[in-house]
């Protein structure tokens, strides 16, 4: 899973894969997950550019992802 969060990041904090378009409205999908679900040091990491947690903390919380967030996730492959 190479980029699944870019998008956040740019805007706040993690998103959508860099390598993918990226709009505002894709990061605000995404937005509320990654505060919701994953940890304070999976955010840290990936504002550093290391979004490896946030990868797994959607993988592994796919299910709990809003609808919105689980549908860019699908719009760009993940």
């Amino acid at each position: 899973m190479k980029c699944i969060l870019g998008v956040v990041l740019g805007i706040a904090l993690c998103g959508v894969p860099a390598a993918m378009a990226q709009t505002a409205q894709e990061s605000a999908a995404c937005r509320g997950d990654v505060f919701r679900l994953c940890t304070a040091a999976q955010i840290a990491l990936a504002t550093v550019g290391d979004r490896h947690g946030i990868y797994a903390c959607f993988k592994k919380h796919r299910h709990d992802l809003s609808k919105a967030c689980d549908r860019v996730l699908k719009n760009h492959g993940y």
